[in-house]
């Protein structure tokens, strides 16, 4: 396998029977130095961006919700650095909480979507988040004080409160995104066409060592298929993705 990062592509190519043998890219932001690089089977695994039409599939065939999320990064020199043994989460209140190895606070909000789209998920939370009127240290203050009421633990409490309180003491970063979150809420995952395998899950952190070991395998068998009507039916795959393949929105 050979993994190309940091780069654009520019397109998918084809051979003359219009079956997927490669990418284009550039590494130049002119696009004057497009590059190809051929393959018997391209993977996409670009989370939100894998809808890109660049990318050979596009939104008809990969239909994604907007599910934005927020993090707040909150650090202090006067802390005492020992990371959490575990992330702290409030699913009522949509907020999360973990402490990396550097002291740094990460808290994150937004709806948490486990297992599939809730019935309310047309409402106006289907869309991107907009901070321009308000500064990333009042967005982040009111995060923190969400993971102060109900995630916090007691250690860390006045740590939190100390930091919103004091300008001097803390520094804010604050980063949003929309989440890989497919209209229906579920992973997907296997091939859209011969040549074309996609993998897009939410959450990632969790789901893509399982994912990424039946995918391995999935896409090995592809390659050792004798016929494309047996690599389009996906007979060699694991019955456990049948929920999850791409072709439930084409």
């Amino acid at each position: 396998a050979n993994f190309i990062g940091g780069v654009e592509i520019e397109s998918l190519m084809r051979n003359k029977d219009g079956k997927v043998a490669g990418v284009k890219y550039t590494t130049t932001s002119d696009n004057s130095n497009i590059i190809r690089a051929t393959a018997d089977l391209v993977i996409i695994a670009c989370g939100a961006n894998s809808a890109s039409p660049a990318l050979g599939i596009g939104s008809e065939k990969l239909p994604l919700a907007k599910q934005p999320g927020a993090l707040t990064y909150v650090s202090s020199d006067n802390y005492l650095k020992q990371p959490l043994k575990r992330i702290f989460v409030d699913t009522i209140n949509q907020t999360h909480m973990l402490r990396r190895s550097d002291g740094t606070l990460v808290i994150g909000g937004g709806k948490l979507i486990v297992g599939g789209r809730d019935s309310d998920d047309d409402s106006p939370e289907d869309k991107d988040i907009d901070t321009s009127e308000e500064p990333d240290s009042a967005i982040a203050k009111e995060m923190i004080a969400a993971a102060i009421k109900s995630v916090s633990p007691d250690d860390l409490e006045s740590f939190v409160e100390s930091c919103s309180e004091n300008d001097d003491d803390k520094s804010f970063r604050i980063t949003t995104a929309n989440r890989p979150i497919s209209a229906d809420g579920l992973p997907v995952v296997g091939l859209v066409e011969e040549g074309l395998y996609v993998a897009v899950t939410h959450s990632g952190i969790t789901l893509a060592p399982l994912i990424g070991e039946l995918a391995s395998f999935e896409i090995e068998e592809s390659l050792n298929a004798k016929s494309s009507e047996e690599i389009l039916r996906e007979r060699y795959g694991f019955e456990i993705l049948n929920a999850y393949r791409p072709t439930r929105f084409v």
